[in-house]
């Protein structure tokens, strides 16, 4: 293909502030894009941390006007809870196929008021968090998430039925499928981010011993 037959379309695998970054500066240009992010919400590592480095300035002060312009984006089409399952093609005409993830939730719907948070009798342990603290069984992530779409924990959730009583939108569908989807665009870019270190492995530090040996993310 040539440069003019291409595809003008790009996607965007990883939503985290690289991707975010990616996505805008295309949008920008007046290029249509896809952002892909295998989790229910973008941000990244980035909205995790309290504090950057070396500058210790406030994390989301930074990312928080990112999130926003890149969920209100004409040019950009959020994708989250979805991992790419099957990619051909060259240069210029890839197919791409995605899996999107079920929220149990129908997104449309959905305003983020969190009323089903506040009432669901469920606490477990909220991983995006380290740890650290409880979410109940139907959550997001963190507060400024975008999109602010709820998704319930099938895992955890005894479906009791309340957030389903006491959603004035009628979001909830318990038996809400995977979905699986073909995209057309003519250029990728790989954000794929990073996984933390695991500091058990560096026992010196006495990470796991003393309880005031945390981690960055921590």
């Amino acid at each position: 293909l040539s440069l003019h037959d291409a595809l003008p379309i790009f996607l965007v695998i990883g939503g985290g502030i690289a991707g975010i970054q990616a996505s805008l500066d295309l949008a920008n240009r007046g290029t249509k894009v896809h952002l892909v992010e295998k989790t229910p919400s973008i941000g990244g590592r980035m909205a995790q941390l309290d504090k950057t480095f070396p500058t210790n300035d406030c994390s989301m002060c930074i990312l928080s006007p990112k999130l926003v312009a890149t969920g209100r984006h004409p040019n950009i089409t959020i994708l989250t809870n979805a991992e790419i399952t099957g990619l051909k093609g060259k240069a210029g005409n890839f197919e791409v196929k995605l899996r999107k993830k079920s929220r149990y939730i129908i997104e449309d719907k959905c305003n983020g008021c969190g009323v089903c948070a506040q009432k669901c009798p469920i606490e477990v342990v909220d991983s995006y968090n380290e740890g650290l603290g409880k979410r109940s069984a139907i959550y997001v992530e963190y507060p400024q998430a975008v999109p602010l779409k709820y998704m319930i924990d099938r895992e955890k959730c005894i479906g009791c039925g309340t957030c389903f009583e006491i959603c004035k939108a009628n979001a909830i569908k318990y038996d809400q499928e995977d979905s699986e989807t073909t995209l057309k665009v003519g250029s990728i870019i790989l954000a794929p981010g990073f996984e933390s270190f695991d500091a058990r492995l560096k026992s010196e530090y006495g990470y796991g011993r003393f309880a005031n040996v945390v981690t960055s993310i921590e």
